[in-house]
């Protein structure tokens, strides 16, 4: 299995503020679906409740120190069901919620699937790295500061190598361009 890191990170290293995101970048919402769509989807409950709904297409599968944790219910008031961590998990790419309550047991309950999408947040994201458990890093280098309070921890890049970049340069709608770059993880 495949584990990659899914993120989009300012020149400043933000990633996010108040929950959010603190750009409007529909270029990235589109290419994260592209690369995404499909794969299960792993993510720490306050990244699942910025979004606030499942992700179509993937498994859902949201980290929480609570057992109890529960989504919020659907906007007609449906209650979403959750698989909870260790039932089987559904083959493919059908919408569901699942829940862990912790990454490596999650990592474990995903490995029959071909690649799994970290996409946040940052202790999410510092947690992997820090456990090595990172095969690529998918980053949508913005070339601008913004202010937040969420930010995509350091990194060792002498552990990946660049492998792909796409530039966007900066147009009269949006000042700033950006990159999406892939690394990849060097075999020692």
């Amino acid at each position: 299995m495949k584990v990659s890191i899914v993120a989009a990170v300012a020149k400043n290293g933000i990633i996010g503020i108040n929950n959010s995101l603190p750009w409007h970048l529909p270029e990235d919402l589109a290419f994260f679906k592209q690369t995404t769509l499909g794969c299960p989807v792993l993510m720490g409950r306050k990244t699942y409740e910025s979004i606030n709904r499942p992700l179509p297409g993937r498994l859902n599968v949201v980290l929480s120190g609570n057992v109890h944790w529960a989504p919020a219910p659907a906007k007609d008031g449906t209650p979403r069901s959750v698989i909870a961590y260790p039932a089987a998990l559904p083959e493919g790419g059908a919408t569901q919620i699942a829940t862990a309550t912790n990454l490596p047991n999650a990592l474990n309950w995903l490995s029959n699937f071909e690649q799994v999408f970290l996409i946040g947040g940052s202790n999410l994201y510092q947690q992997a790295l820090n456990q090595n458990l990172v095969d690529e890093l998918i980053l949508t280098e913005i070339h601008q500061s913004f202010e937040g309070d969420a930010s995509f921890p350091q990194w060792d890049r002498q552990l990946f190598r660049e492998v792909e970049r796409i530039t966007n340069t900066a147009t009269p709608e949006r000042a700033w361009g950006f990159d999406f770059v892939k690394y990849a993880k060097v075999d020692n």
